[in-house]
């Protein structure tokens, strides 16, 4: 029985992808259809699908594309092992949040009780917030220290005016239609991850993958007290798959 085969606007349409992001894979080499058309057209495979699976699965945990083509080819990232760090990603947040209703349950029937809950509940709550928020607690400390810096309204000030010029220029594009891969939006996309990176996580990769998680979590609205729109939020993270090296690199 012949396996299927899809054009590249049909694989794009499936996944979501952009067909100019499939043409960058494979003029760089990281997704290159395993057959032709007679006409010439790209046709990728049912094992071009899979290695699209691994690259997409490997970008989501903040992999960049060079790193990406070599831990795929000398074989370390296979279907299974994807899925396996995905899956066990979730599960830790399925019990982190599951902890957390636990305890609001007994918050609230202590409620409905007619009973002030016991300080005892509400630490226990309140530890269960925190192990399910965006951050580690050594990253809450660190983001503390900063807010209690002399000059820190300053620099946020600062910061949130060139979020909102970043989120200014991005939306023209948006509402051009601009490719994400388009060189100039590729470009506005390395500046704000490098805006990012210095200014609000110090560097600290594993702290920026923790920021992104929050605007995602929370809305970009919410989360940037209104500097980036989601629709921009949206467009940025289309144009950081594309081949940007990474949000967090």
């Amino acid at each position: 029985m012949n396996e299927p085969r899809w054009k590249v606007g049909d694989l794009a349409r499936r996944t979501g992808l952009t067909v100019r992001t499939l043409h960058h894979f494979d003029e760089i080499g990281l997704l290159r259809p395993a057959e032709r058309s007679a006409a010439g057209h790209r046709l990728y495979t049912a094992d071009d699908v899979r290695r699209l699976y691994r690259i997409l699965a490997l970008r989501q945990l903040g992999m960049p594309l060079g790193e990406i083509a070599r831990t795929i080819d000398t074989g370390v990232a296979d279907l299974a092992s994807a899925v396996r760090v995905q899956l066990a990603q979730v599960d830790e947040q399925l019990r982190a949040h599951q902890l957390v209703r636990q305890r609001l349950r007994s918050l609230l029937r202590a409620i409905g009780e007619a009973r002030e809950p016991s300080i005892d509940e509400l630490i226990a709550t309140m530890e269960a917030m925190m192990a399910a928020s965006f951050f580690t607690q050594d990253q809450l400390a660190q983001a503390r220290r900063r807010h209690e810096e002399p000059g820190f309204a300053d620099r946020l000030a600062d910061w949130l005016r060139r979020c909102r010029e970043l989120d200014a220029e991005l939306t023209t594009h948006v509402e051009a239609g601009t490719d994400p891969a388009d060189p100039a939006v590729q470009e506005l996309a390395r500046r704000f991850s490098d805006l990012m990176l210095v200014e609000v996580s110090e560097g600290d990769p594993t702290a920026l993958s923790a920021v992104y998680a929050k605007i995602d979590g929370k809305g970009a609205e919410a989360a940037t007290r209104g500097a980036l729109t989601s629709d921009v939020w949206a467009y940025l993270k289309q144009a950081f798959a594309v081949g940007f090296a990474s949000p967090q690199s």
